[in-house]
């Protein structure tokens, strides 16, 4: 024969069923936050790793710009000295050679 409850104790059943509800509700939602929490951190980590390896790319490249730099000013002096120390009729020669190989690439 199958008892019959009170409202009482299926009050008190559904009070319990709603407090098990509640607890599972508010783990839930503190594994959630933590999840989030973890994400953000991880993020952020991520990001100051990128914003590290974007500084050490920008100074490699500068620094490769200031050897450049340094290369082409090192050119520019030795074809200044050289010019300086370049006899007149030298000049001449190497000026008609050069005019002779333009106008031979040109009418090609």
């Amino acid at each position: 024969m199958a008892k019959k409850m009170t409202m009482h104790q299926e009050l008190d059943m559904l009070r319990k069923e709603v407090e098990e509800l509640k607890k599972q509700k508010e783990l839930k939602e503190k594994q959630e936050r933590a999840e989030a929490k973890k994400a953000q951190e991880e993020a952020k980590q991520l990001r100051t790793e990128a914003e590290e390896k974007v500084d050490e790319i920008m100074e490699s490249v500068e620094q490769g710009q200031e050897d450049v730099e340094d290369k082409l000013h090192e050119l520019l002096e030795s074809i200044k000295e050289d010019y300086e120390n370049l006899s007149p009729i030298s000049a001449v020669v190497l000026f008609s050679l050069g005019a002779a190989f333009g106008s031979a690439i040109s009418s090609k």
